[in-house]
């Protein structure tokens, strides 16, 4: 779906037409509403089999949430695919310095919740995906520095914190980052479109 839309937003400015506020709020609304359904439906329906269907959960989950899901084992498995892509395309990547503070129970006690651990591990991997990106292209040639993800749990939440030296992004431009026809990645070429679809 991702790439249909950086598609048609291409292909609108090499027909050089403005990708005005009409279609892009109607890109917007259309997507919002169908990944909204769509991830509703998903874990609804998935839900229902996995504790009442023929699917086997795996035996601590109830359903596909996993009332123990290990935050950490989760970064780290996005952290090693989002690696593997970063690889693929640019030939290298940066390493990770992974802290955990657990001030709930104890330093040395995993931080864990009830939750699904697919989810988790996509949005963790779409943030290294786009960390990994920026950092290798603004090193350039040269040294990478690591990328620093702390994990800290209270009493009240978890917070995950993940730092780079990819460059940010300008305050002008904060109001885009949840748009769908925005990137700071511009056009990506073929060989990586090929990695993401495959």
């Amino acid at each position: 779906m991702a790439q249909a839309v950086m598609d048609m937003k291409f292909e609108m400015e090499d027909q050089k037409l403005d990708v005005d506020s009409g279609v892009e709020t109607a890109v917007q609304y259309f997507l919002d509403r169908l990944y909204m359904s769509k991830i509703s439906l998903r874990m609804l329906v998935n839900q229902h089999l996995y504790v009442h269907g023929a699917n086997i959960a795996k035996p601590r989950h109830v359903g596909q949430i996993d009332p123990y899901c290990d935050v950490l084992a989760e970064i780290k498995k996005a952290y090693n695919e989002a690696a593997r892509l970063c690889d693929m395309h640019y030939g290298r990547h940066p390493q990770m310095k992974l802290i955990s503070n657990n001030r709930a129970e104890s330093p040395d006690v995993p931080v864990l919740f009830a939750y699904v651990p697919s989810h988790l591990h996509h949005m963790f991997f779409e943030i290294f995906k786009n960390s990994m990106r920026a950092t290798v292209e603004k090193s350039g040639e040269g040294e990478m520095r690591d990328l620093e993800v702390m994990v800290s749990k209270s009493e009240a939440d978890i917070t995950i914190r993940l730092s780079d030296f990819g460059g940010g992004i300008s305050r002008s431009q904060m109001g885009n980052l949840f748009k769908y026809m925005f990137t700071t990645a511009g056009r990506v070429d073929k060989a990586h479109a090929d990695a993401v679809r495959g």
